[in-house]
């Protein structure tokens, strides 16, 4: 409450993070990395409980400015670059609206946080490199505003990401490339086989020079000499980038072969990215610096960008996190339906659900129980001639409201809601 943090403490939880669960170094993360106003914003959002007292005292509320920007759907990742150019830096919370929707608040917030995560994994881009995710994002501000907020970006980073930001780039090795591209994992993985087998011989005193050099030049990869395998000294997949001076015209042999392998994983996770982690480490400490995430391990910062992990929903904690009301007790056979229904989604359901009722497609780390305000169920009225099973649900997103008919049947209710979750994506209007 005095900012008095002593500093014993932040030295603790930075060197010594084994000592502390995730969610209480997370706690201590948003009490000493921000201000007074956004830790009392926090503990309130983790701890309903506290909202709920009588004792709550006006004179220690968080008093958190907001700053609100309508952005157009069109173009939105060169509009999210200017919102981030005009107030990524700035205290304020950011609120987004949309051009053409009356929808505000919390809802289209967390919506651009996702919409912009999908725009940044465009292939046109160049930001990415194969199949999964690793290498670099130019602009750093999305990520820093996004935590200093409580928001979710929705980014399927790799660890050797998450290394970066934490300044362990040297840590990195030929294991971290099975995060970016596999295939070449697999292919340095057999070659390094094949260098320790060259020093096995190497170390062998029963060989003689005319032995060993025999041995070495019969060592292959899958049954092909390593001269056969036609390498040079240019990072594989991209011949324009030589991994030394004049490598193109460098074959790679049994002799030079782990000098090559040690230059490829430099090159893939150091030298042929640092430019761009240098400019988004610069992005994101103009919002706040990035050794305040030394709190964390490299595989928590995921569930502190992006969330909670994708797991089956289970009825039972349904039931206890989420709050029939309005017309609807847990007894109510339109609840029932609807937890038997959550519980089995699949992935990509689950997003479609989750971006539909609350905004975002993630929940936050601790799933339903972390949600707040918590997912209501509250049942949506017709006149006595209407049937209900004629509408669908539709939702409050910035209050994380479900408006569900009172279905006549489970599969019609699942109908409905996997229709109302697809076709309701991207639009914020009155409900």
């Amino acid at each position: 409450m005095t900012g008095n943090i002593p500093t014993w403490l932040t030295e603790l939880g930075k060197t010594c993070p084994f000592f502390f669960p995730f969610d209480t170094r997370q706690m201590l993360f948003y009490v000493t990395a921000f201000d007074r106003d956004r830790a009392m914003q926090r503990l309130l959002d983790t701890n309903p409980e506290i909202n709920q007292s009588d004792s709550q005292d006006s004179r220690v509320a968080p008093r958190l400015d907001r700053k609100k920007r309508t952005v157009n759907r069109e173009e939105l990742l060169k509009q999210a670059e200017s919102v981030m150019q005009d107030l990524g830096s700035s205290r304020a919370m950011l609120e987004i609206q949309y051009e053409n929707e009356v929808g505000t608040g919390l809802g289209p917030t967390l919506e651009f946080y996702a919409l912009v995560s999908q725009e940044l994994q465009r292939a046109d881009l160049g930001l990415w490199r194969g199949e999964e995710v690793t290498l670099s994002n130019p602009k750093g501000k999305l990520m820093a505003k996004a935590i200093m907020d409580f928001r979710l970006v929705d980014l399927p980073l790799g660890l050797p990401f998450y290394k970066w930001m934490l300044r362990q780039e040297t840590s990195l090795t030929s294991h971290d490339l099975f995060d970016i591209d596999p295939v070449v994992a697999r292919s340095v993985y057999h070659l390094e086989d094949v260098v320790r087998q060259k020093k096995r011989l190497e170390q062998d005193k029963s060989q003689t020079k005319e032995s060993l050099r025999y041995a070495l030049e019969t060592l292959t990869m899958n049954g092909c000499s390593v001269e056969d395998l036609g390498l040079d000294f240019t990072l594989p997949g991209f011949p324009n980038i030589e991994l030394k001076k004049g490598g193109k015209d460098i074959p790679v042999t049994i002799y030079n072969l782990e000098e090559y392998l040690r230059l490829v994983i430099f090159w893939a996770l150091n030298e042929g990215v640092s430019r761009q982690f240098d400019s988004f480490r610069d992005g994101f400490e103009s919002v706040f610096p990035l050794s305040h995430l030394q709190y964390f391990y490299p595989e928590e910062l995921d569930q502190l960008l992006c969330g909670s992990k994708a797991d089956t929903w289970d009825t039972k904690i349904l039931m206890e996190c989420c709050r029939p009301d309005h017309g609807y007790t847990h007894d109510s056979r339109a609840v029932k339906f609807l937890f038997e229904i959550l519980s089995s989604f699949d992935n990509e359901q689950q997003r479609l659900f989750l971006q539909f009722v609350t905004g975002s497609p993630r929940l936050p780390v601790g799933g339903f129980r972390s949600l707040n305000p918590p997912l209501t169920i509250v049942r949506k009225t017709f006149e006595s001639t209407e049937n209900p099973d004629d509408f669908l649900p539709s939702v409050m997103t910035c209050v994380n409201y479900l408006k569900l008919p009172d279905y006549s049947s489970l599969e019609i209710m699942r109908e409905k809601l996997l229709i109302a979750a697809r076709e309701g994506q991207q639009s914020f209007h009155l409900s």
